[in-house]
């Protein structure tokens, strides 16, 4: 399921680049236009929009491995639920949320916030597995030092965040992931 997920952002980048080709703009001016139909399909597919090709590295950066973590013990419909909930949740409700309120939520596209939600629920997982750290494998002990410093550089970020990134976004994903890391040990969609 991660290399689908690492497929569809790069197939979307790529769609997003020949758009934009055609209209003669870049593609962070692409996901950017300020009329009713392009915002309209920009909030419909903002989870896996891009504004830039560095956006979309350091999306991937952190989807690649923790998706497959979290792929390697969960079921699938999990994991696609998952990613699918936390998607929608950081770029689309709750950065709506904000603007209501009268917050600028920052550029509310891409995959971050998904990836940060998968670093926080791995993290939290793992974490849930420390009481028994004597008895845990090599690999497992190794999983869960990255996650946990995944979640620590996250964190990290917030400090001094890039420029236009919504912070909102990234801050509601690691919440998520969180939540879901602590209560995947009680629910699973799938039953298994």
């Amino acid at each position: 399921m991660t290399l689908a997920l690492t497929a569809a952002f790069l197939l979307a980048y790529r769609l997003e680049q020949n758009i934009a080709y055609a209209f003669d703009i870049t593609p962070r001016q692409l996901v950017t236009l300020d009329t009713v139909p392009a915002n309209a399909l920009t909030q419909m597919f903002a989870p896996a929009l891009h504004a830039s090709g560095d956006h979309l590295v350091a999306t991937l950066v952190w989807v690649v491995p923790f998706g497959y973590f979290c792929e390697r013990r969960r079921p699938w419909p999990d994991y696609v639920g998952f990613v699918v909930v936390a998607g929608f949740l950081t770029t689309t409700l709750v950065p709506t949320l904000f603007v209501v309120l009268g917050v600028a939520p920052g550029l509310g596209i891409g995959g971050s916030g998904v990836a940060h939600a998968l670093v926080g629920r791995e993290a939290a997982a793992r974490l849930q597995s420390l009481p028994e750290w004597r008895s845990l494998s090599r690999v497992e002990a190794g999983i869960l030092a990255v996650a946990v410093l995944g979640l620590a550089l996250n964190l990290l970020g917030f400090l001094n965040p890039p420029a236009r990134a919504s912070v909102v976004g990234h801050a509601t994903g690691l919440v998520v992931g969180v939540i879901a890391g602590v209560g995947e040990r009680y629910v699973s969609v799938s039953g298994g």
